[in-house]
């Protein structure tokens, strides 16, 4: 903690990797707490409970069952803005073979339809971070090319290293 002249203190910003202490962020899907009832989530996932206590002590709002595709008409997130909108590994469950165009279709919607709901969400110079598997037949999704469809453009492509992310786990 720095003070200021004034006898105020603030918090230095801290950065960890492409996000700071200082932006407005938004995580989408994640595993150990979304797209589950309570029950079926203290089952599933076993650190979700702890994970949640955590993020509520600092300060984090936590929203269930918010549609991916839909969620900039949310009640609680319409009038929101962010710096980062992140979904990591965005999957639209398992419902075939990962390679079945009907999954890979399932898959593109998913996305598609994240990029269209995120880009309204998004602050002055805010950008949308997607992680995902460029292995066939993930590569098939293209979402470069879904992104472009919503005047969304790349501009960087980072290698994602779990390491630089202590605690996370992949669900």
């Amino acid at each position: 903690m720095i003070s200021a002249e004034n006898g105020e203190s603030y918090e230095k910003e801290k950065w960890v990797s492409h996000y700071s202490s200082n932006h407005q962020v938004m995580l989408v899907g994640e595993g150990d707490f979304s797209f589950s009832e309570f029950d079926i989530l203290v089952k599933k996932y076993k650190n979700a409970i702890s994970n949640l206590e955590n993020l509520e002590k600092l300060g984090a709002c936590l929203l269930h069952d918010v549609d991916a595709t839909k969620m900039k008409h949310h009640t609680d997130l319409a009038n929101r803005k962010f710096d980062r909108i992140i979904f990591n590994f965005p999957h639209a469950g398992f419902h075939g073979k990962e390679d079945n165009p009907h999954m890979i279709r399932m898959h593109r919607n998913l996305v598609q339809g994240f990029f269209r709901s995120a880009r309204g969400m998004l602050r002055a110079n805010g950008e949308i971070h997607v992680n995902h598997k460029t292995n066939t037949p993930f590569s098939l999704w293209n979402p470069k090319k879904l992104a472009s469809g919503f005047s969304l453009a790349l501009i960087q492509r980072v290698d994602f290293n779990v390491e630089d992310y202590p605690g996370y786990h992949n669900k």
